[in-house]
């Protein structure tokens, strides 16, 4: 395919066209008008690491469910073992045995590790996904008229962020019921985690769709305002979520009787989910912006942008659950919570 550019002018600005010569399939030549999808050329470098770092963050995250299902089954076939010399997992976080005395609360039905595991698919879908937009965007490099992996780049980066979201609503809800706290939540709780995750799969769609429409070259603006929309659809509820995650933060210690009676570890996870939260909210909100500007605004003709509000945040969401999965996971919240709900049923009979 050879290329060749006209220059046009007019009153208010210049525009460079270019044309593509090739020949159909009936052995005939054809010139066609084709598009520059950047406003820069796509960096090889920045890519790449991105590419390989969301690579080694998936293997990584991998190597922690298998070792977070492991320890907790482990953990409970030695509290199976009459006069098993252990570390008393029910102290309370001045270090104190728990109060043994028989608590008044709704215990949650204990959910086996494939279960558990379930609740992180979209976070490793995520990950993946974000290796892959890179992956696209260095074969970009090498052909800036490409429609296939600019659509591929596009679609890839904006919805890997709502995958990691629906692993941290799955990972909320979960921690509500645990801790008998869904009094916090400003929707029932059976349907909480519901709503976030179903708004979270519309906002998928939404910016998958309009990514794909905007590969077209007479839908560009129909492209965009569906992404808007997705991108809208992701900050509300997402702005909900946080909201929720905060008042769990405040009222905590008041609405669980578990708080006082197990470890720290639950406060880890609801610090990780909210700080994850905070991430993908900024960079959501980031890209909302570019869209709205459209391709004539600064954000979306300066790469840094992409790397400094999308790469950057979307990469630590997946490096905070990584170094705080061995302080505090679901699944040694899981343990806790359930061996706390066997213990009491002890002391009661």
């Amino acid at each position: 395919m050879a290329l060749s550019t006209t220059t046009v002018t007019s009153a208010s600005h210049t525009a460079t066209l270019v044309y593509a010569s090739h020949t159909n399939s009936a052995g005939q030549p054809e010139v066609s008008r084709v598009y520059q999808y950047y406003s820069y050329k796509p960096t090889v470098a920045g890519a790449a690491v991105f590419a390989v770092l969301f690579g080694l963050a998936f293997i990584s995250l991998i190597v922690q469910l298998v070792l977070s299902c492991k320890n907790r089954t482990r953990a409970e076939h030695q509290l199976e073992i009459p006069g098993f010399d252990k570390e008393n997992p029910f102290q309370s976080a001045n270090g104190q045995l728990a109060d043994p005395q028989p608590m008044v609360f709704a215990p949650a039905t204990p959910c086996t590790n494939t279960r558990l595991v379930t609740k992180f698919f979209p976070l490793l879908i995520g990950v993946l996904t974000e290796c892959g937009g890179y992956i696209a965007r260095i074969v970009s490099n090498s052909d800036l008229y490409a429609l296939g992996p600019y659509v591929a780049q596009t679609v890839m980066l904006l919805v890997a962020a709502a995958f990691m979201a629906a692993t941290i609503y799955m990972n909320f809800g979960r921690l509500l019921v645990l801790m008998n706290a869904t009094s916090v939540s400003f929707v029932p709780i059976r349907f909480s985690t519901t709503i976030f995750v179903t708004g979270d799969v519309i906002s998928i769609l939404l910016q998958a769709v309009g990514g794909s429409i905007l590969g077209a070259s007479d839908n560009h603006k129909l492209g965009s305002n569906i992404i808007i929309a997705g991108l809208v659809v992701q900050v509300l509820v997402f702005g909900l979520f946080v909201i929720t995650e905060i008042r769990f933060l405040l009222l905590a210690d008041k609405v669980s009787p578990l708080t006082p009676r197990i470890s720290r570890q639950w406060r880890i996870l609801n610090l990780n989910l909210f700080w994850c939260s905070i991430l993908i909210l900024v960079r959501s909100i980031v890209r909302l912006v570019e869209f709205i500007q459209g391709y004539s605004g600064y954000i979306i003709k300066h790469e840094w942008f992409i790397y400094v509000f999308d790469a950057v945040p979307m990469f630590l969401v997946a490096v905070f659950f990584i170094i705080t999965f061995p302080k505090g996971n679901l699944f040694k919240v899981e343990f806790e919570c359930t061996s706390m709900l066997r213990k009491s049923n002890e002391a009661s009979a």
